[in-house]
């Protein structure tokens, strides 16, 4: 049987197409079981939400993780106990994830505006 040691994760976060929105750091690489932090913001005065999105390895397809309304975060059930969402959806949020092989990924933020 064989038995996979992580000794370091990767985290990526996807680039923006935009200037008015900044995703930081654009990669990680984390020991397991350390909390990384991942933070967006943005500069565009009618925008009051930011989304977090996620695309493993195995399914490339995006997932909403979930996002914050103002100073509201929501994040979807299959993400709870894996995800925390804080920040202002008008300026700046942040994404906590534990490094686990599971949360491996490339990581991506939006700005919206939800009315």
């Amino acid at each position: 049987m064989n038995q996979f040691k992580y000794e370091s994760l990767v985290f990526f976060t996807g680039s923006s197409l935009s200037s008015k929105v900044l995703q930081v750091p654009s990669a990680l690489l984390e020991s397991p079981n350390v909390t990384v932090i991942i933070k967006c913001s943005h500069a565009i005065s009618s925008y009051n939400t930011i989304l977090w999105y996620q695309q493993s390895i195995a399914d490339t397809n995006l997932k909403l993780i979930g996002f914050v309304f103002y100073k509201n975060p929501t994040i979807e059930d299959q993400f709870k106990q894996h995800f925390e969402i804080r920040g202002d959806g008008e300026i700046e949020a942040s994404l906590q994830l534990l490094s686990d092989p599971e949360n491996s990924a490339v990581y991506y933020c939006a700005a919206s505006t939800t009315q």
